[in-house]
Formats: structure tokens, C-alpha cells, sequence
């Protein structure tokens, strides 16, 4: 059997990242990545013995290239609104600095591998990031009702959708407009008072 080796791992699936972004994915097949990998084919079924296995393991690949980026130096101890806006705005770089990881997480979303692809080890990825949330509600600035991850998703998705609008319509948005859904996201988690 061949020694598996991380660094063509990794090549294999950044280069469907980038397959999945141009064509869909419905439209990649393991010869167009073995030939955008430089990878031969059947060294490619080492490390995934089908497609499906590479797309399961490039769905966790990438929410934690995402986790990792969001969380790197985080400060989650700082005041709770601040936490959210750094939160917000690495959010907004990440779309902005890796839009085929985006449109690849978006095209997982959207279909039946996000539910296959045993989401609680990935839904443990965003688990540093409920910290602040958890204690925004219990120092009673957020609302105890909502989950972390549907508080944090109201940053998130409104900040996902300019995005795409972006990516898919040539939408513009400026940090204006960003700021807005910022406020409109934090006004509607919030106890007030």
C-alpha cells in the first residue's frame, strides 16, 4: 500500500476548490482533478476511495479552513459587541480572501453532502466560537433563546448573501452597507431594555 502524504492530500483538494468553484459540483469529475492536481488518478483513490469520500472530507476541509481563520487571535474576552464585530468582520474578509472556499461551502449547503457528512464533528469546529455568544447571554445582553450558532448565523448569512451577490451578479457592496447589516444583525439578538 503507498504512504499517504498530507501536502498531496491538501493538493488534491484545493484543487477541487478550485474545480468546484468554475464548474459546480456536478461538473467535476476525479480526471479533472487528477489532471488540475498534477496528481496522478489512481494515487487520488488513496486517499479517497470515491468521490463522495472526497467531497465529505473537502466539506470538513474547508468549514475548517473557515473556523481556523475566524478564530485565529480571536480575543473572545474583550466587551460582548466587540467580540461580534471582529467576529463579523473576519467573517467578511474570509468571503473576501477565499471566495472559491465560499462558493464551495455554498454548494455544500445546498445539497444532500452537507447532511451526510457527520455534521457534529464538524458543527465541534465552531464550538470556540459560541463562547462569547454564551456569555453575552449570560451576562444578559443576548437573547437565551437563540442557539450560537443562530446568533452568530445572523452575521454570518446577511454578510454570505452581499457576498454572493457579489460573486454571482456583480453586485457592489461597500463597508457601509456592511456596517448596516452589522447594526441590523446586532439589533435583532440583543435584550433590550
Amino acid at each position: 500500500m503507498r504512504k499517504r502524504n498530507d501536502l498531496k492530500k491538501n493538493k488534491i483538494l484545493e484543487a477541487t476548490v478550485s474545480l468546484m468553484a468554475a464548474q459546480g459540483i456536478n461538473g467535476v469529475s476525479m480526471s479533472m482533478i487528477a489532471k488540475t492536481s498534477g496528481i496522478p488518478q489512481a494515487t487520488i483513490y488513496v486517499y479517497f476511495s470515491s468521490k463522495e469520500e472526497l467531497l465529505k472530507e473537502l466539506y470538513r476541509y474547508v468549514i475548517k479552513k473557515n473556523c481556523d481563520f475566524l478564530l485565529k487571535d480571536f480575543d473572545d474576552t474583550g466587551e460582548i459587541k466587540q467580540c461580534f464585530e471582529r467576529y463579523y468582520w473576519r467573517t467578511v474578509e474570509y468571503y473576501r480572501l477565499y471566495p472559491a472556499e465560499f462558493q464551495v461551502y455554498e454548494q455544500f449547503m445546498a445539497s444532500m453532502i452537507s447532511k451526510t457528512a457527520e455534521l457534529e464533528n464538524v458543527t465541534d469546529l465552531f464550538k470556540p466560537l459560541y463562547s462569547f455568544v454564551e456569555r453575552g447571554q449570560r451576562e444578559g445582553v443576548i437573547k437565551k433563546e437563540l442557539h450560537p450558532i443562530v446568533v452568530l448565523s445572523y452575521f454570518s448569512l446577511l454578510a454570505a448573501n452581499l457576498e454572493k451577490g457579489k460573486l454571482f451578479w456583480g453586485n457592489r457592496a461597500d463597508d457601509v452597507v456592511y456596517q448596516i447589516l452589522f447594526d441590523a444583525s446586532w439589533d435583532a439578538v440583543i435584550i433590550h431594555k
